[in-house]
């Protein structure tokens, strides 16, 4: 039996001592003088868990936070709440569960895409999320939320005295969804096999508006034909199907030949590249051409100065008189260099004339590769402009023509579906369906089978029985309609007094609680009761309060196994009866009248 309970709620502000009461897995009971904050402590655990609207607390006493302890099969979850956010903070030792910031419904996730608490109690208490219940007629669906049953688990003190059904829920529109919760709690089901339908006012506006569609489309298509029809007359007289043929062969036939030129432009690029090359190495060697010429000038210059500067130096008388010692000599015989220069000169002279005659071939050369550069342009830009000006167009022309006979024969079958689809639509017209009244609608409360009835009953009997409810049932019936209890052919409502109100919905609460406990799916874990005997000695004998109280309080103690029950009541209600034997967790607030505990929040009178 799977489920949760809590073990710590504590009320925190500024300045303030941390108000806080620590509670067992089994019986706790909460009692106390009025005004001690019993029931706050209720509104505290309620609003941890996702209460919206006033804060648990007035305000001005100073406390502005609750942190709650929840105990679950895997691990503590520690939850706290600020007064006026519609987030909580969440610590945790489970593995994989995420602490941090969570939000209170599902709809803020849309938003912020921060986890929703309810999720991740329901997946501790074993429930699979997401998980999407009926919460309509027409089988629409909605998240299940722990805030969707909630209120059959936490009976605040002026919700235990109702003299309705203190399971149904106030707000119609909340009922489906919870009986639809409710239900898969009792058997994991959800109706996944059914699927939403949509509202008979809904399902008349859309054949209205599908009539109001067809009744356009109708005269849509007819403008439609007319304008085709008046079109069609440019073809009378023409074979569309011929001239069809003719013109792909014709745009074959265009599109080889743009193909050959494009392989030609190809080639003639290859070729122009090929040749570009040979044009830059030719423009390389007139370069070294044009240098060796220069050197050749240079050095012939050079040769013809040594060689003439000998001759003139031949003619001169050589010198036979030391200038020292005016004594005659024999002058030696010069070295001359006139026949090697000479030669020399020859050479390059011989080197210059066949660098000559290269030029000129390199020149002829460069001058044959201008030219045929200038043809292989010349041709590129006429297989260019052939492309561009003539086969493309010629072939764009040809697809457009074609693109009419589509069209046209495009046009000729959709005017044979349009006949066709128009006699359909008329025929629609003139027969529009008959809305019935036999569509499926969802009524949960016809999936409470005669199991659960008999069971149901079987345990208020005995529940009523256990708890001394006087006088003594003969008959307890849970009526589905009202979804309540009736006892002896009676309802509730018929008895006069709080006190027999609040007894019976305390036994209505137990009864549920067992039976999800010992034959439900899944099992929440935990109940709490705030005055359970409110106005007893009201609208009963006289003689019944006392064993009546002492009754359902025995019942408390008894089946603690069950899971945690948090009991809320009147210092002066409590029946005196061995509560530590049993093993209750008794807190006790005296008001400052007695030693003890004042109240809940400290510092408060």
């Amino acid at each position: 039996m799977a489920g949760i309970y809590f073990s710590r709620v504590t009320a925190r502000g500024i300045g303030k001592c941390d108000s806080f009461v620590d509670f067992t897995p089994g019986l706790n009971i909460i009692c106390g003088r009025s005004n001690t904050g019993k029931t706050a402590i209720a509104r505290c655990i309620d609003f941890a868990l996702g209460k919206m609207g006033e804060p648990p607390i007035d305000e001005p006493l100073g406390y502005d936070q609750v942190e709650l302890l929840v105990q679950a099969a895997a691990g503590t979850i520690g939850i706290t709440r600020n007064f006026g956010k519609n987030q909580v903070d969440v610590k945790t030792d489970i593995p994989g569960v995420y602490s941090g910031k969570y939000n209170l419904n599902h709809s803020q996730s849309k938003t912020t895409a921060l986890p929703v608490l309810s999720d991740l109690l329901l997946n501790v208490m074993g429930i699979p999320t997401p998980c999407m219940v009926i919460k309509n007629i027409d089988f629409k669906r909605a998240p299940l939320t722990l805030r969707t049953f909630l209120h059959m688990l936490i009976f605040l003190n002026n919700d235990i005295g109702n003299v309705k059904s203190v399971l149904e829920p106030k707000e119609s529109i909340q009922k489906t969804v919870f009986f639809s919760s409710l239900l898969f709690l009792m058997t994991g089901f959800n109706f996944p096999e059914q699927d939403e339908q949509t509202k008979k006012e809904i399902r008349i506006a859309e054949q209205n508006a599908v009539t109001r569609y067809v009744n356009r489309q109708i005269s849509n298509v007819a403008e439609k034909k007319k304008v085709l029809q008046k079109q069609m007359t440019a073809f009378q007289g023409i074979d569309v199907e011929q001239q069809m043929t003719s013109l792909i062969a014709g745009i074959e036939q265009t599109e080889s030949a743009i193909s050959a030129a494009l392989s030609r432009r190809q080639d003639l690029v290859q070729e122009m590249s090929d040749l570009q090359e040979k044009v830059t190495e030719a423009e390389l060697m007139k370069s070294r051409y044009a240098t060796l010429k220069s050197q050749y000038t240079a050095d012939i210059k050079r040769l013809t100065f040594i060689a003439d500067g000998e001759m003139s130096r031949s003619v001169h008388d050589k010198n036979n008189v030391c200038p020292f010692c005016e004594s005659h000599f024999t002058p030696k015989d010069d070295e001359t260099y006139i026949e090697s220069a000479r030669g020399e000169l020859s050479r390059i002279l011989a080197q210059m004339n066949d660098l000559t005659k290269a030029e000129q071939s390199l020149a002829e050369e460069m001058n044959w590769m201008s030219v045929e550069m200038a043809k292989l342009d010349a041709e590129k830009d006429s297989i260019e402009n052939l492309i561009q000006q003539e086969l493309r167009p010629k072939a764009e022309e040809m697809r457009k023509s074609l693109a009419v006979y589509k069209s046209f024969l495009q046009l000729k079958r959709e005017m044979s579906v349009i006949d066709d689809f128009a006699a359909v639509w008329e025929k629609d017209l003139r027969n529009p369906p008959v809305e019935t009244e036999n569509v499926r609608q969802y009524h949960p409360r016809e999936h409470f089978d005669d199991d659960f009835k008999r069971l149901i009953n079987q345990y208020y009997m005995e529940i009523l029985r256990e708890c001394s409810y006087s006088p003594e049932p003969t008959s307890a019936n849970f009526n589905i309609s009202d979804f309540d209890i009736e006892i002896d052919g009676h309802k509730k409502s018929t008895h006069e007094g709080q006190g027999y109100t609040s007894f019976v919905n305390s036994v209505t609460a137990l009864t549920f609680r067992h039976y999800l406990a010992h034959h439900g799916k899944y099992y929440p874990g935990f109940l709490i009761i705030d005055t359970p005997l409110l106005g007893l000695d009201q609208g009963v004998a006289d003689s019944a309060p006392e064993s009546m109280c002492s009754g359902l309080f025995r019942y408390f103690m008894n089946h603690q196994e069950e899971g945690q029950l948090i009991i809320i009541e009147n210092s002066k209600n409590l029946p005196d009866l061995d509560y530590e034997a049993a093993g209750a967790n008794v807190i006790t607030f005296t008001k400052g009248l007695t030693e003890g505990r004042p109240g809940f929040l400290h510092g408060v009178e």
